[in-house]
């Protein structure tokens, strides 16, 4: 199956840069032709002509290389603009990292500290160098009081760069896990990786605050021990730590979230707030409470904070729940899966599920878990045939394993059908989902998950 163009998921979008290689690349390949065409003659000159045409991709590689010096000093030119401009304007910047999470946790901390102050935010899932360099040249501006930079970890020392970059007076992490096994190939890896962000943080006197359910907490208890710090740890109530802020009473409804807060006070006690927010999926309630821990160091009241996440508005394909009258619900998790967050969403879907209805999942399963992929499908696959009325997988090939786990655990009745593409399982969706349904699309991939790639 071949991408076809104007069939893609996502269409591709011309930067400069992409215009640049693309008329560079043009040009090489025309000057290729004319030296074919002038230097050889007869069938020489066609097969030249063949091999220079079966040879074009390699053409975008070379232009790609001739113009990596001159894209090297325009990034550097834009890198040091964004710095100047973060150290004249100097808000408070607030970093946020984590295998899973941080896209969350950064748009319900914006909101809630959007209505007391001026926030900026990287908007989506912007988390790379020139990614937060364009946001700060474009959208930073002397009135916003906060600055929350997502940071996204693509190698040792990637963080810390980042943190170069655009300096935090307060850090935040919200997990250490397999989303980067592929990556990083351990969890130790992984860990001292997001870690980096702490390292910057304290060097600047500001706090860290980590989700201690979210790390190993042989490692936490390590680095609380060599690398002293402000430390804000964030924790439910079976925590291994004493956290200052811990969650209490989580529960889901159709409507969203409720927790309670036990926040540790000054004498030692606690001050206990319930909260509740329109937001889906129970892993949420740490993103939470790392938002609010945050704010709080910020010193909001916990009044305006409850306000605030009263209000949250929902984050685009990361568990956003749409219903309407006589249609099925749907559970939108299409970029934010991870093995904590899939099991979440499947969860979910009971809440949901209408009188009668049945539970559908979409998926087409996870990427970049490394060696750890035959087993983390496996897992979500039993934990699937558990809760799903019906699973459509998509690329089955790639999950084998996600295969076995549904059928080893499903209930009478369930089906398990497969689709080679996408669209082909939307289709299914489409001509069957009813009302009292409810569906979830757990993870999109790109094309060429699906695609065999000609040229």
């Amino acid at each position: 199956r071949a991408v076809r163009r104007g069939t893609r998921k996502k269409p591709l979008v011309k930067t400069q840069r992409a215009r640049r290689i693309l008329a560079v690349y043009q040009t090489l390949a025309v000057l290729a032709l004319i030296a074919a065409v002038l230097t050889t003659t007869g069938l020489v000159a066609v097969l030249a002509v063949i091999a220079i045409v079966q040879l074009l991709p390699f053409g975008l590689l070379a232009a790609d290389g001739l113009l990596k010096p001159f894209e090297t000093r325009v990034k550097a030119r834009y890198r040091a603009e964004a710095v100047d401009k973060l150290a004249r304007l100097n808000p408070h910047v607030i970093a946020i990292t984590g295998s899973y999470g941080k896209t969350s946790t950064k748009h319900i901390l914006a909101h809630i500290l959007s209505s007391v102050h001026p926030t900026l935010a990287t908007p989506g899932s912007v988390n790379t160098e020139m990614g937060i360099t364009r946001v700060i040249r474009e959208g930073l501006e002397d009135r916003h009081r906060y600055f929350i930079a997502e940071m996204g970890a693509y190698g040792p020392g990637s963080i810390a760069r980042l943190c170069r970059l655009a300096p935090p007076r307060l850090a935040a992490i919200t997990a250490v896990g397999w989303a980067h096994y592929e990556r990083f190939r351990t969890v130790e890896a992984v860990f001292h990786a997001k870690f980096e962000m702490a390292d910057a943080a304290i060097a600047a006197g500001g706090p860290v605050v980590v989700n201690a359910d979210g790390v190993p907490a042989d490692m936490l208890r390590t680095r609380l021990a060599d690398h002293p710090g402000d430390y804000v740890l964030v924790g439910g109530p079976d925590s291994p730590f004493d956290p200052a802020i811990r969650m209490t009473d989580v529960a889901q409804t159709a409507d969203g979230l409720t927790l309670t807060i036990a926040e540790r006070t000054a004498d030692g006690g606690h001050a206990t707030t319930t909260l509740t927010a329109p937001l889906y999926g129970l892993h949420q309630a740490g993103n939470i409470a790392v938002a609010v821990a945050i704010a709080r160091r910020l010193d909001l009241p916990m009044e305006t904070i409850k306000a605030a996440l009263a209000t949250a508005p929902q984050t685009r394909h990361r568990l956003e729940v749409t219903r309407g009258p006589n249609q099925p619900a749907i559970i939108d998790d299409a970029y934010n899966s991870n093995p904590v967050g899939f099991a979440s969403a499947l969860d979910l879907m009971d809440v949901l599920k209408g009188d009668g209805g049945r539970r559908i999942l979409l998926t087409p399963g996870m990427v970049e878990l490394g060696a750890k992929h035959d087993e983390q499908h496996l897992a979500l696959g039993r934990r699937a045939g558990e809760t799903v009325d019906v699973a459509l997988v998509v690329t089955p090939d790639r999950i084998p394993t996600f295969l076995d786990g549904f059928n080893e655990t499903r209930a009478d009745g369930a089906e398990l059908k497969t689709f080679a593409a996408q669209a082909e399982a939307e289709a299914w969706v489409k001509a069957n989902a009813r009302a009292g349904d409810v569906v979830l699309f757990e993870n999109n991939l790109p094309d060429l998950y699906e695609a065999r790639v000609r040229f």
